[in-house]
């Protein structure tokens, strides 16, 4: 800013400060800063005390600490070491993304942050796990852009499951929270189960929170988190099938599958709306009863 009067040590601080600032924010964060910091001279010449006042005083955290710290600045209370693990351990895959979150922040202002990460998901945790949903909470409370959505779109890719399908079944299905079963069913039916990294996904761009998202899957039975095997048995175990037979043909499937179930999954629904066919079986997606069902299971379990 062209009403900035500089004295040497002030300049040269200054230059220190953005030299820390990741060079991806450099160009938008300059004009920001030097603004702040023209309020705190208040028309004095611009000295290295200064600078380092307006760090220490007016720049939210972790920033401050770790500008502080590129300054050679000591905060109050430094003696204090800061937390760097989590104070009751970490809940699924809540530590990789935490590491994957600290890959944004440059090398020499990573230890700085990660105390200061590992302090507020501390209390978010409030006495319990580090869990995913506080993870993402930081990532979108804290974290700046572009880095947040550099790391938001890392953490949909980090399982190896292809999101680009994902992404365009979200493309395909405007609207809200209000069209987000349909959203879930459009996804399972692509990978035969709900991907954590849909789930991810799903949650940035419907504005929906990842632990709504959960609660919801693991709420309906026809819904699976986990990949299911080669085959998928389904058996209907509603009223219409369960007096025709329904529940002793479950039994029995469920004693072979306990000697033979590698690669088969196993589900029990309320009804296939095949009551026609009662007691009836869904295998690999086809519907199947009486003698056809039991040719179809035995081939099956002889792979």
């Amino acid at each position: 800013m062209s009403d900035i009067k500089w004295l040497p040590d002030g300049q040269k601080t200054f230059d220190k400060v953005m030299a820390a600032v990741p060079a991806e924010m450099r160009d938008t964060m300059k004009p920001k800063l030097l603004q702040m910091l023209a309020g705190k001279a208040a028309g004095q010449p611009v000295s290295k005390e200064i600078v380092e006042a307006w760090v220490s005083e007016d720049l939210p955290e972790p920033q401050r600490s770790a500008l502080m710290a590129a300054l050679g600045l000591k905060t109050e209370g430094e003696e204090k070491a800061a937390p760097v693990a989590a104070a009751a351990g970490w809940d699924g895959n809540s530590e990789a993304l935490f590491e994957r979150m600290l890959q944004e922040v440059p090398d020499m202002m990573r230890e700085v942050f990660r105390g200061k990460l590992m302090g507020i998901a501390n209390d978010k945790a409030q006495g319990g796990p580090i869990k995913e949903e506080h993870i993402y909470a930081i990532v979108k409370e804290v974290v700046p852009e572009p880095f947040k959505t550099n790391i938001l779109n890392a953490y949909a890719t980090m399982g190896g499951v292809d999101v680009s399908k994902v992404e365009t079944i979200l493309e395909n299905t405007p609207g809200g929270q209000e069209k987000v079963i349909g959203v879930l069913h459009a996804v399972q039916e692509e990978f035969g189960y709900i991907p954590r990294e849909a789930l991810v996904l799903i949650s940035q761009k419907k504005d929906i929170p990842l632990s709504t998202l959960y609660r919801l899957v693991t709420s309906y039975a026809a819904f699976r988190l986990e990949e299911p095997g080669k085959h998928v048995i389904t058996v209907c175990n509603g009223t219409g099938c369960h007096v025709c037979g329904g529940s002793d043909m479950l039994k029995t499937i469920e004693e072979k599958l306990a000697g033979n179930g590698a690669g088969i999954t196993l589900e029990k629904v309320r009804c296939l709306g095949s009551c026609n066919s009662s007691p009836a079986i869904k295998i690999d997606g086809e519907i199947f009863s009486g003698v056809q069902a039991q040719a179809k299971l035995e081939a099956i379990l002889s792979e």
